[in-house]
Formats: structure tokens, sequence, C-alpha cells
């Protein structure tokens, strides 16, 4: 059995990665502030398996240590052939030109979006670093295109997942290829039709300029869902179709 941990796994993207892991038979533990309502679960009512869920706040950062410390002991007691610590959870907000985003916000989006994942990292491999090599360890960052694109009124969100990509490369370099390594990869999963895609719509132009094209993908049908984007990511993690480090974008790759 393989083991996956996702942050964010109560809706959208998060939520359509836990249902197709738990549809494929593997332990799922999600990380949120809140579960996924009782009828979220894989299968619908005829496959009534759930993730196991720990409720944070990941703009709380000064207990992701123990937090990854506990779920580390809870999977020991079970041997795993491969664990995932799947970085999901991500913030937008502030939308607006950063001279009118308040310190609070912007902090709150920093310590989601970039520290909470470092923190996790580092807390995972140091968590795991005494077991042994036959079980495969990975981490998957959630990224985004608009980590390699700037956007008007986006600086945090952009500043933090062109920051999320720099750390998978650090990490995978650090990790190197040895038996022992923990593999990491950054995967920006394409435009996903998200509560995060409704706040865009949503956003007056003073603020996003660029509103106007995200209501035209909605428009056109230019959006994955979130089932769509789970399945491509899954595949790429699952098929090993990437190397030590990597920063990809599933819109950029070929279907498996």
């Amino acid at each position: 059995m393989k083991g996956y941990v996702v942050t964010g796994a109560s809706k959208g993207l998060g939520l359509a990665l836990t249902r197709r892991l738990l549809d494929a038979g593997h332990r799922v533990i999600g990380i949120s502030r809140t579960a996924a309502d009782a009828g979220d679960r894989a299968g619908g009512a005829a496959a009534p398996r759930k993730a196991e869920h720990y409720a944070y706040d990941l703009k709380r950062v000064d207990g992701i240590e123990a937090l990854i410390a506990t779920i580390v002991r809870s999977l020991e007691k079970e041997p795993l052939d491969a664990l995932t610590l799947i970085n999901n959870a991500g913030m937008l907000e502030p939308i607006m030109p950063l001279e009118q985003a308040d310190s609070l916000t912007l902090t709150e989006q920093m310590n989601v979006n970039l520290l909470a994942p470092m923190l996790l990292m580092s807390a995972f491999i140091r968590a795991t670093k005494d077991w042994p090599a036959s079980t495969a360890r990975t981490i998957v960052n959630i990224s985004s295109g608009a980590g390699k694109k700037p956007y008007s009124g986006w600086s945090g969100y952009c500043v933090t997942k062109a920051g999320l990509d720099m750390l998978t490369r650090c990490v995978g370099l650090e990790q190197g290829d040895g038996p022992q390594a923990v593999k990491v990869v950054s995967i920006a999963p394409g435009v996903v039709d998200t509560g995060m895609q409704e706040l865009i719509r949503g956003t007056e132009p003073h603020r996003f300029p660029e509103v106007e094209r995200f209501v035209g993908l909605k428009q056109t049908g230019g959006l994955y869902t979130p089932d769509e984007a789970a399945e491509r990511i899954i595949n790429v993690v699952e098929g090993g179709r990437f190397a030590q480090g990597d920063v990809l974008d599933i819109r950029h790759l070929p279907q498996a």
C-alpha cells in the first residue's frame, strides 16, 4: 500500500486528488482547516472509504513539525511501499496592487504558500530519514504558471509560487539520487475550475486588470476540472515521470 499526505484536502484540487487516491486503494491523510463534507467520499455511497483528517490552519506555522511527527508515527504502524507528501494548499488573496495590501494578509499568504511547504518538507524529510530505502519517499509541490509569469495584482501569489519552484530545485539538489533520497517535484496544474477561479472572476478590474481573460476561460471551456487536473498529476507521480527537482507544467506534458 502507498500512503499520501495531502494539504488543502477538503476542497477543490486537493479533494479531487484525495478522492482519486482513495479510489486507487491508497491510504490518504488530509491536512486542512476543516474536513470535507460527509458526502465527499471516494466513489460515492458505494465506496465509503474516507481520508484520515488532521485539522490544521497552515497560516500558523509554529505547530507544523509536531503535526508531521504525529502523522509519521501513525504511518509507522503499517508498512508502506511508498509515502508521498503533496503540498497542495494555496492562498491567492490579496488580489490588489502591493501598496494596497495589508501586512497581516500578506504574511498569511507567505505562510500558506511558501513557508508552510518549506517547513512541511523539512519535517517530512527529517521524520522519515530512518525509514528503509525500500519505502520510496516523494514530495510533490503544487505550483502555478504564476510562478513564471507576472500578473498585476498577484505580486504575493506570483512570488510565493516562484519561491516554491526554486525550493523544489534546491531540495532536489540537496537530496540527490542516492538510495535514501527523497524525490522532489513541482507541478503546475494549469488553470483549474475551483473556488480560487471564482474569486478571480469576481475581482474588480482595478485590482486585477486581467480578470476578463479568466472570465473568458470559463465561458469558453478553457479550464481543467479538478478531477482532470488530479488525474494528470497522479499520472506523473505514480508513473515516476519526473527527474529529481523537476519543475513541470501539466499543460506541457504528454498524457499517459
